[in-house]
């Protein structure tokens, strides 16, 4: 962000609220403030969690805050702490999970939530096509997985696992139901926390809609990410 049909039309459908949070790179923060700012699905609230950072992540995303976006320091607790802040905190009907390194198109909620009345019920996945980029989003790569399809939940879990599909984070969109049914982040995880949470998502999901003609951005620097392991006994004995 049980189980009932998803009846309502674009105008009857509740609002989509956008979940951002800050974990890598300061310089990327205006980037996806941007991109949830300027989606095209209204109403959206748009909550922003800054976790302890210590550089100018929270003076620079403060410069975005309005009425609809909302700025909220707490103290450093990991990545999987700081997405469980962001939900209870959010009022949506639907969920967007927008790592601060990623992107999404501006029509990606809208072409998303047009897909609600051909879903069996709100706790299906509603997911897009991901491209891989380094700084030029308009560059990105996009590489059909396993995955871009619409399979049953088990079929989705088994070609993750087969196929070491990526689940990237910011393609879902998924409601508070199914949010709710999967449960929070890990926050014992120092590693692939975003793959065991989506895991999750799938086994508590009726399904997914690939939506074809959505795009999300993944942006993929040389430097570490959160599930590089590396030498890290911390993160070795967390797997």
């Amino acid at each position: 962000m049980h189980a009932y049909l998803a009846k309502a039309s674009k105008e009857e459908t509740p609002g989509c609220r956008f979940s951002c949070l800050r974990i890598v790179r300061r310089e990327w923060i205006p980037d996806t403030l941007r991109s949830a700012i300027t989606q095209t699905w209204e109403p959206k609230e748009i909550t922003v969690v800054d976790d302890g950072s210590a550089d100018k992540t929270l003076a620079i995303a403060k410069q975005f805050e309005s009425g609809n976006l909302r700025i909220v320091p707490q103290e450093n607790q990991g990545a999987a702490a700081a997405r469980n802040k962001v939900y209870s905190l959010c009022q949506g009907d639907f969920i967007q999970w927008l790592d601060a390194d990623d992107l999404s198109a501006p029509d990606k909620i809208s072409r998303q939530l047009d897909e609600l009345d051909r879903l069996p019920s709100r706790r299906s996945r509603l997911v897009s096509a991901w491209g891989k980029f380094l700084r030029r989003y308009e560059r990105a790569q996009f590489v059909p997985t396993s995955l871009w399809r619409d399979p049953s939940s088990r079929d989705s879990l088994f070609h993750k696992l087969l196929d070491n599909a990526f689940m990237q984070t910011a393609i879902s969109l998924v409601s508070r139901e199914l949010t709710d049914a999967a449960g929070p982040w890990d926050t014992r995880l120092l590693g692939d926390d975003d793959g065991e949470y989506f895991c999750r998502v799938l086994l508590a999901s009726d399904g997914t809609r690939f939506v074809a003609d959505t795009r999300a951005y993944y942006r993929a620097p040389f430097t570490p990410r959160l599930s590089y392991i590396g030498l890290s006994t911390t993160k070795i004995e967390a797997r």
